[in-house]
């Protein structure tokens, strides 16, 4: 497999839909100190992590160059899916809880981090190893702290880890509502740490490393607090009404996704991936749905004899195609208006 960090064209062409898509599942998106993301350091993005795939869409959404991501390593097990995943720009990374022996992968996972920072890619890794709606955060892992330090060793520009604060207003409803708060840059070596160079140099490692964990918990639950009682954007009436009229074309064209999702929906055990598994439902397997029957409309009508004219006949079949992705805003938007 190429390097995960590496340029590819067909991801560049697809990370732009998915950046547009994303933006059109929420009510609204506002992202929140874009200027704390420095363009002359190495960027190492730490997020809280509440709502599966959902929240690397946050991340790459406020980027405009890709971003490579660690996700848990036992979703690499698969050949298919590695590949995927590689292409995807996501690595694995290692949890105890993948066995003791699987943790010396990781001295692999960490250079790739750091060969992805010194490529001008940031890297982004969810520190509390785990997703969680609760509120407040999980203790924090130390592997953010462990690429960090590596980082800075071996980059030759400033590193620094900056902390993001996800808010959804729901985390299983569509069109709805999302702050993304975006703290300023934590150098990950500063003149205040030189006394941290001790003889013991594995006995300096460590200090520094629950040093960086701790002013990164106080930043990132100062991040995820600050914003969660703040009022979130409604429909206006004009709006509501406007869109009465379309909404059953809406919900037509999205009936393969909805069929698609409800077909996995009660097979969830842990509802922090519906909104994921709708996602991937609506805006990517819809439309490809979409293209399938266009080609066979289209089939069936260069076949067929009839009074269209032959540019009529090749542009009809996709019109569902091209009005596909904007069905899940109209039906989910009016859904969740009447629901209120």
């Amino acid at each position: 497999m190429r390097p995960v960090y590496e340029n590819n064209r067909a991801y560049n062409v697809l990370v732009r839909y998915v950046r547009w898509s994303f933006r059109r599942m929420f009510h609204s998106v506002s992202y929140i100190g874009l200027d704390n993301i420095p363009s002359d350091s190495a960027v190492i993005f730490s997020p809280n992590h509440v709502n599966t795939l959902l929240d690397a869409l946050a991340i790459l959404s406020a980027q405009k160059t890709p971003v490579v991501f660690a996700a848990r390593a036992d979703l690499f097990k698969k050949p298919a899916l590695a590949r995927a995943l590689n292409f995807l720009k996501i690595m694995p990374i290692y949890r105890i809880r993948d066995g003791a022996d699987s943790l010396s992968g990781n001295d692999a996972t960490f250079q790739t981090a750091v060969q992805t920072l010194k490529s001008g890619l940031p890297f982004c890794i969810f520190p509390e190893g785990r997703h969680s709606q609760e509120p407040g955060l999980l203790p924090l892992r130390k592997g953010i702290a462990r690429i960090a330090l590596k980082a800075a060793e071996d980059v030759d520009k400033p590193v620094v880890i900056v902390p993001v604060g996800l808010v959804y207003e729901d985390y299983t409803d569509f069109r709805t509502n999302l702050k993304i708060n975006i703290g300023e840059p934590m150098p990950v070596w500063t003149p205040e740490d030189d006394d941290l160079q001790e003889t013991d140099e594995e006995s300096g490692e460590r200090k520094h490393s629950r040093k960086l964990l701790q002013k990164l918990t106080e930043k990132m639950q100062a991040l995820i607090t600050r914003h969660r009682r703040d009022k979130f954007a409604r429909d206006t009436r004009l709006v509501k009404i406007l869109r009465l009229p379309i909404v059953p074309f809406a919900g037509l064209l999205l009936l393969p996704g909805i069929g698609v999702f409800n077909i996995f929906k009660n097979k969830i055990a842990d509802k922090a991936f519906l909104n994921s598994i709708r996602y991937v439902a609506c805006y990517l397997i819809n439309p490809i749905i979409w293209l399938l029957l266009g080609l066979i409309a289209l089939i069936l009508l260069l076949c067929i004899p009839g009074g269209l004219p032959l540019w009529l006949r090749i542009v009809l079949p996709f019109v569902p195609l091209i009005l596909s992705p904007f069905a899940p805003e109209v039906w989910y938007g009016a859904i969740r208006q009447k629901r209120r």
